[in-house]
């Protein structure tokens, strides 16, 4: 199978675990998009590693590739491949990178630290903004092509003489007579990573579409999701690249019409940064002075379930370990929101949802948003913007006891039949909302603990 995993929401919804199970069956694992202000987290043979730029499949010694829309930090490559192989892992397959990704350089990062976007836009301070200017300019960007191909020293000076009153202004240099030796240190650490590179450099469009016409399968992931898409997304609060299933096709130069759309739709939204979040539960302010392991006492569980959303989002965090795998940020938590997903589903035109983290929503109750409202209007479509739209809940109202671990296994061996019934109650609810029938259903971090037996058959009769 040829498939397209994209996020659903606004990140964090677990493309990593699933990327890592759907390898299994993949000759090549691909990163269509992003950079290194995105994490995957995988949970494998009892290790934890979380990769920033490597596709997940290299866990599994796939052939991996990273595409010419990813915006490449070679220093974080290095270090995800140390990761991988000091977790015991073997990256046995082949790595190919396209030589017309764009490289994150020390101003980049120094800039997107500085720079007003930064604070109004809760950038992850990686460099992504400021590479992406440099793209779109066409002539002060500086690609893989670039690093290896002989010209780096040169194209450097150049970029750096063409952006010489933007790093003064913005103190990245205090003068403009620091601007050669600035040059002059960035090729100094940069050009240890040209032979390190050049065994994997190739192009994507021409070997990712050879191995399709031999036969070859093909994973190919996304990095942040759907609510986040530059275009699509909820802008001005967005990533700086496609994160679309549409964006994978442009972005690597293949035909979409080969791959099944899989998106991955986390049981409950969660958002990092900022941004209008209409289902939210608390607010962003609490949520930053949270720090991962703390512990609802009993009697604040028992606040939670009696209404207070404050602790329920809270509670949802913690339990969730809603915590970004790249920055550490506390993830803001919200309610499922079925407006969204139609939104996801019909853009991405997704085939099948894989539903994760639905472990962390038992023992909790929650609804649903099926609607929007303001100014006493009500729409089922999600608005370009979110300003001022509050969310309108469906009646019925979820919840399901805790799943014990015996239980989580018994309903991976048996199937969906298996799973608690207020569970699958809310499956087919979203399931009905968004016309689209549910794969796999992730009840754990580890990989397998995934519900996929008989799953896609109950949910399309859903559909009927």
């Amino acid at each position: 199978m040829n498939a397209v995993v994209v996020g659903a929401y606004w990140g964090d919804e677990g493309k990593g675990k699933i990327v890592d199970l759907l390898a299994a069956g993949s000759d090549w694992v691909v990163r269509f998009n992003g950079g290194d202000n995105a994490g995957h987290t995988i949970v494998a043979n009892g290790k934890e590693v979380i990769l920033h730029v490597l596709p997940a499949g290299v866990i599994q010694g796939k052939n991996v590739a990273i595409g010419p829309d990813v915006f490449f930090n070679p220093k974080t490559f290095f270090s995800d491949y140390d990761s991988v192989i000091k977790a015991g892992f073997k990256a046995t397959g082949k790595i190919l990178i396209d030589e017309r990704a764009h490289l994150i350089m020390p101003y980049h990062i120094a800039l997107d630290a500085g720079g007003e976007a930064s604070g109004k836009l809760g950038t992850t301070k990686r460099g992504i903004g400021p590479v992406a200017e440099d793209k779109a300019s066409r002539t002060e960007d500086i690609t893989i092509y670039n690093l290896v191909g002989g010209n780096f020293k040169e194209k450097i000076k150049a970029v750096i003489a063409a952006k010489a009153n933007e790093l003064v202004a913005n103190k990245v240099v205090e003068r403009a007579a620091d601007l050669n030796r600035y040059a002059d240190e960035i090729y100094a650490e940069y050009a240890k990573y040209s032979e390190k590179l050049k065994q994997y450099v190739g192009s994507c469009a021409y070997e990712l579409n050879e191995a399709l016409a031999a036969g070859k399968t093909m994973l190919l992931e996304g990095a942040q999701a759907t609510l986040l898409d530059v275009v699509h997304g909820t802008r001005p609060y967005v990533t700086s690249s496609n994160c679309t299933a549409g964006g994978a096709a442009a972005n690597l130069g293949i035909d979409l019409r080969k791959f099944k759309i899989i998106a991955i739709a986390k049981a409950y939204p969660t958002r990092v940064g900022e941004g209008h979040f209409p289902t939210e539960l608390g607010n962003y302010e609490d949520a930053k002075r949270e720090r991962k392991g703390e512990i609802l006492t009993a009697a604040e569980k028992k606040k939670a379930v009696d209404g207070d959303l404050k602790l329920l989002g809270k509670w949802i965090r913690q339990d969730g370990r809603e915590f970004g795998a790249t920055t550490g940020r506390p993830r803001r938590t919200g309610f499922p929101d079925f407006v969204a997903l139609r939104y996801s589903g019909m853009i991405n035109g997704v085939d099948e949802w894989v539903i994760t983290k639905i472990d962390v929503l038992s023992g909790k109750p929650f609804r649903a948003a099926v609607a929007y409202e303001k100014d006493g209007k009500k729409t089922t479509r999600f608005p370009f913007k979110l300003e001022g739209w509050k969310p309108v809940y469906g009646k019925k109202e979820y919840f399901w006891q805790q799943m014990t671990g015996e239980e989580m296994k018994n309903a991976v061996a048996k199937g969906y039949d298996a799973l608690p019934q207020g569970m699958k109650e809310y499956v087919k609810e979203l399931v009905a909302s968004t016309g689209t029938p549910v794969s796999m259903i992730s009840v754990g971090p580890q990989r397998e603990m995934t519900v996929v037996k008989d799953v896609l058959k109950r949910t399309k009769a859903y559909l009927q």
